[in-house]
């Protein structure tokens, strides 16, 4: 009888030994599933930083009206933190663009809520489907940088090479080779910063040129710089958003990965010394995306 037993109990110990298996791979499945989605709930909260305090239209139209060679330290601060333009964006116009510049305050301060497009599995990118942002005019070698878009909760950004005042070329995602763009892409995003090198027109003219000759058609990987080298001057196999920038610096000498690892991320760059900021839209004032 205690025969009949055993061998009972040794056929039925597989099948719960199964079963408990499948239940526990279930578990942790729906475990990371619900850790992702609450990341990625996260991430939409951040979406886009709008000042803390009030829209002062007034104060900015009186600061407008005076002469721009009288403006103080004051005057450039309270317009940067109206409008996210800095001083590097008056330093770089003839005169002063009353309209735009109020327009620009507008946008700083707009708030609404975005919507989340899901391009790939688990990435995301959040914009506004019908509003485009002001940008400040923009130069050979300038470089667009945005934390709008994220994966699994983690805003990895995309970035942009600016080639002419209205042309951009980009690596985008997966399946698409490098290609010209305009910038709508982040005058939608709920965030974008635009810098500029401190380097010589020339030389920013010499870059923009090596683009224009090798990063455009150029395959998406995201392995770029892991399982492929990161500098690839002499022949540029695969990029991706933040390394067709890198790239393309780096065929002048500048390496504007402020890290120095194997992956550069459009943070990398964001972080970078040789660039200074031109304008700020939809990030922290001050802490930009330190």
């Amino acid at each position: 009888m205690s025969g009949k037993k055993d061998k009972s109990k040794s056929k039925s110990s597989p099948l719960k030994r199964a079963l408990i298996i499948f239940a526990s791979v279930i578990f942790a499945l729906a475990v990371i599933f619900a850790f992702f989605m609450i990341c990625d709930a996260v991430a939409h909260s951040k979406a886009r930083v709008v000042p803390d305090y009030a829209m002062d239209v007034e104060g900015l139209e009186d600061v407008l009206s005076k002469d721009k060679s009288g403006w103080t330290d004051e005057d450039y601060d309270f317009i940067y933190r109206q409008t996210g333009l800095t001083k590097v964006y008056f330093d770089s116009v003839s005169a002063v663009n009353e309209t735009f510049i109020l327009a620009c305050q507008q946008d700083l301060f707009f708030n609404a809520e975005p919507s989340h497009d899901a391009a790939n599995f688990g990435s995301s990118h959040d914009y506004f489907p019908d509003e485009y942002f002001h940008m400040a005019p923009l130069q050979a070698g300038d470089v667009l940088i945005s934390a709008s878009v994220h994966t699994f909760g983690w805003r990895n950004g995309h970035a942009a090479l600016v080639l002419d005042p209205t042309t951009t070329v980009q690596a985008i995602s997966i399946g698409t080779d490098s290609m010209l763009q305009t910038t709508a892409w982040f005058r939608r995003a709920t965030n974008f910063l635009v810098l500029r090198p401190k380097i010589s027109a020339e030389e920013c003219r010499s870059i923009v040129a090596w683009a224009y000759e090798n990063l455009i058609g150029v395959e998406y990987s995201l392995f770029t710089g892991i399982f492929n080298a990161k500098n690839q001057i002499d022949d540029v196999q695969t990029t991706q958003c933040a390394h067709l920038v890198w790239q393309a610096y780096m065929s002048a000498g500048y390496d504007i990965d402020s890290t120095g690892g194997p992956v550069v991320s459009p943070k990398n760059i964001a972080n970078c010394d040789l660039f200074e900021v031109v304008q700020v839209n939809g990030f922290d004032l001050d802490a930009l995306w330190s």
